[in-house]
């Protein structure tokens, strides 16, 4: 049993390596990953503008209220 044990732990990891060994050799600055890329973040880019404008937002307050502070 021992043996069998030893077996499958040593096929897992011989996987775990080649895993591994193929994710190291991905190359993700390629032209297709890029445009993919740019893609994505044209389209999420307007659902954000409003969360993007937010601490812009916060920063007009606050100049009026240091404002009358001083």
């Amino acid at each position: 049993m021992d043996l069998f044990l030893l077996g499958t732990v040593m096929f897992l990891l011989a996987n775990v390596a080649v895993v591994i060994n193929m994710l190291r050799r991905v190359n993700l600055h390629n032209d297709s990953v890029l445009a993919w890329e740019q893609a994505q973040f044209t389209s999420v880019t307007p659902a954000m503008a409003p969360v993007l404008q937010y601490p812009v937002a916060l920063a007009q307050p606050q100049a009026a209220y240091l404002a009358e502070a001083a």
